[in-house]
């Protein structure tokens, strides 16, 4: 998909956080992510369950195909006030990843 799309939808129309899947593994974009040019949106990629086969290993020691940082997994979302704070979960109980998601404010928009 084309990230600029996203920057737009992020800037213009608020959206703060963005949640798709099809590919076989689990990716959580930070703003900060050199490889993330959403204009600031934060990203999951959640592909890595259901039973469907990953695109690589899963073997921590072979990472040369990951897109991300597991393969198998899960998300904990947890949705409050002001954020909400996302955890990313390998296959055997690992936090591999987190972050804050804040709203973005009004006068942004």
């Amino acid at each position: 998909a084309n990230q600029a799309w996203y920057r737009k939808l992020h800037t213009k129309l608020g959206l703060d956080l963005l949640v798709t899947g099809h590919r076989h593994d689990q990716e959580l974009w930070l703003p900060t992510d050199r490889k993330n040019h959403m204009g600031g949106l934060t990203c999951m990629v959640t592909g890595g369950g259901g039973g469907i086969t990953s695109e690589a290993t899963p073997d921590p020691m072979n990472k040369k195909d990951w897109y991300g940082e597991g393969e198998y997994g899960f998300y904990d979302i947890t949705i409050g006030l002001s954020s909400m704070f996302i955890e990313s979960i390998n296959y055997d109980g690992t936090l591999i990843k987190s972050t804050h998601v804040y709203p973005k404010p009004k006068m942004m928009r």
